[in-house]
């Protein structure tokens, strides 16, 4: 019996198989942690599954402590900035790649562009973009302090101060637009899909600002965030986080019009994060971490010994990782179980990062980064002396 072969078919499976090819590859090649919170909607999740145990891989030591979140490049290069003023870029061993001084503290996150440009801002009023290589490539400068952490597309920079300001940068540094809010903005931005840019100001209002800077509407939602670690994060249908001092995690439906709130009792100074399946975490001053339905009913709810301020990591398989006061850092199960804790000698402020072999990377307050998950170093990063 003759079998006769059908050649377009055959050509169909292997341009779907190439192209599958492709696709991972891509996915592959992305920034495994580009900015605060992961990503431009600051969902904090990672497509990486986290570490499994807390072991410890190695620890990098500097003179001050840490409070900014790590990000991780494309090829494993862990960038994080401190009180002392420097954006350090650190090798997956542990070992030191470079550091930048700048004019004052760093207590923002940074955020890696497409080509491996590092961007950055600090209390000395100035926006930073760093080469991979760890050489100045230019300055804008602010009217007031940038506690924001920037947030970077394909071809803008978004960034807030205290000079009440919102500014949008050409990648080459040049301004773009600015919004003018009535309070400090001190938070990091998020961004739409549709390119709408979310901006939370101290006084507790949200706006929505279109793609060139026009205002879209403004809610007001509570009594204000906490400099810059309360920021929106926003759902894969539109409806944006955001915690308040006041102790509420809102959440605003994307024509500005609130959906519903959850109040703690205490202040909630980090950004929530969205799981993949809509799952909303966060932790708050009362010293619990909350998992919420996005119908607003409590999925689970773990308690902590001490302030929340740390913002959660989610990872492939919905494990949650967050840092406390209590100098602890905690890998929670998507059931709210305890998966392991590790000890710091101090508060976590600092917000985990993700890295595409499982390594999670967290900052404490007792001057260590450290990279739990993975075969342990033999060797350890030395102190930078100024």
């Amino acid at each position: 019996m003759r079998i006769k072969i059908n050649t377009h078919f055959i050509g169909f499976i292997i341009f779907l198989a190439l192209s599958q090819f492709k696709s991972a590859q891509a996915e592959i090649s992305k920034i495994p942690w580009q900015m605060f919170r992961g990503d431009i909607q600051h969902t904090g999740q990672s497509a990486y599954k986290g570490a499994q145990t807390n072991s410890l891989k190695w620890s990098f030591k500097i003179n001050t402590r840490i409070t900014s979140s790590p990000a991780v490049g494309s090829d494993g290069t862990i960038y994080v900035g401190s009180i002392d003023g420097r954006l350090y870029a650190i090798n997956q061993d542990g070992t030191s790649k470079w550091a930048f001084q700048m004019g004052n503290e760093i207590t923002a996150s940074p955020a890696i562009g497409d080509d491996g440009t590092i961007y950055v801002g600090s209390r000395d009023k100035k926006m930073y973009a760093i080469t991979p290589e760890g050489k100045l490539k230019w300055t804008f400068p602010a009217s007031g302090i940038i506690l924001s952490s920037a947030a970077v597309t394909a071809d803008t920079l978004y960034f807030g101060s205290d000079d009440n300001n919102l500014y949008a940068l050409t990648l080459d540094g040049k301004l773009k637009w600015k919004f003018t809010a009535k309070s400090n903005v001190t938070a990091s931005p998020a961004v739409w899909t549709d390119g709408t840019v979310c901006l939370f100001e101290t006084s507790g209002a949200i706006h929505a600002l279109s793609p060139d800077g026009v205002e879209k509407w403004v809610k007001r939602v509570g009594s204000g965030v906490y400099q810059s670690y309360s920021s929106p994060s926003i759902g894969s249908d539109g409806v944006v986080y955001v915690g308040t001092d006041n102790g509420r995690v809102v959440a605003v439906k994307p024509d500005g019009n609130v959906k519903w709130y959850i109040n703690t009792g205490k202040a909630i100074h980090c950004t929530p994060a969205i799981a993949k399946d809509g799952t909303i975490v966060f932790g708050s001053y009362n010293s619990f971490v909350y998992a919420v339905n996005p119908d607003c009913k409590l999925k689970w709810s773990f308690k902590t010994s001490n302030w929340v301020e740390s913002s959660p990591a989610i990872d492939a398989e919905g494990t949650v990782y967050i840092g406390s006061s209590d100098g602890k850092f905690y890998a929670i199960n998507a059931d709210g179980t305890l998966k392991w804790s590790f000890q710091t000698k101090d508060a976590i402020e600092s917000s985990p990062a993700i890295g595409p072999d499982g390594t999670i990377y967290i900052g404490s307050n007792d001057t260590h980064l450290y990279a739990i998950g993975g075969t342990p170093q033999t060797t350890s990063a030395p102190l930078f002396e100024k």
